[in-house]
């Protein structure tokens, strides 16, 4: 009996997105990782959209990304109202009405390619408030989850039954911030002496 590859991909991804998500659980119980409230509610909500978007246009299992991270992220934000980060600077309330902002274009678009580049925008004003909080406390951040995003996102590419720019566009752009985000981990660790 064989599998069709799409199948045995969004599998794949999705089963990393748990151990991720476990992994980052972990460290946020033990109080290494401090999760920014308004990172998680944002990546909530645009992954549960995104993820509606990708099915409705065909994504197939390269699409169950993004409904198990649109759950696991909701989940993330919910912890970080009691173990999260607690230093919430005028430049995140910015992050918060830009990705609003987002949210309400999206709600307004008339075609899914506009929704979806309306949430890479909004998926980067999300992200910003943990690039600034990691800046100073780059330790209080899980370098793993980020990283296996990456390898998760890239699988669900692939995974995609319909590969159109609606599709491929928001877990590409996914890939870029958070290799990005990981880079920046790691160097400001290096900088700082807390490499570990």
């Amino acid at each position: 009996m064989s599998y069709d590859y799409h199948v045995l991909l969004g599998a794949l991804s999705a089963g990393l997105a748990l151990v991720a998500y476990a992994t980052y659980f972990r460290s946020i119980f033990r109080g290494d990782t401090k999760p920014h409230l308004f990172t998680w509610l944002i990546f909530g909500v645009v992954d549960g959209v995104v993820f509606w978007i990708q099915v409705g246009d065909g994504g197939g299992p390269g699409s169950w990304i993004l409904g198990v991270a649109a759950v696991m992220n909701t989940l993330v934000a919910i912890s970080a109202l009691r173990y999260g980060e607690r230093n919430i600077r005028i430049i995140d309330w910015i992050c918060l009405g830009g990705a609003s902002l987002g949210i309400t274009l999206w709600l307004l678009a008339d075609d899914p390619l506009s929704a979806v580049v309306f949430f890479v925008i909004t998926g980067t004003f999300a992200v910003a408030p943990t690039f600034r909080k990691s800046y100073r406390k780059p330790h209080e951040e899980s370098v793993s989850i980020w990283a296996i995003d990456v390898v998760r996102f890239a699988l669900s590419i692939v995974a995609l039954e319909s590969q159109t720019l609606v599709t491929v566009l928001f877990p590409l752009a996914v890939v870029v911030q958070n290799a990005a985000l990981v880079a920046f981990l790691l160097i400001r660790r290096r900088q700082l002496g807390t490499l570990s």
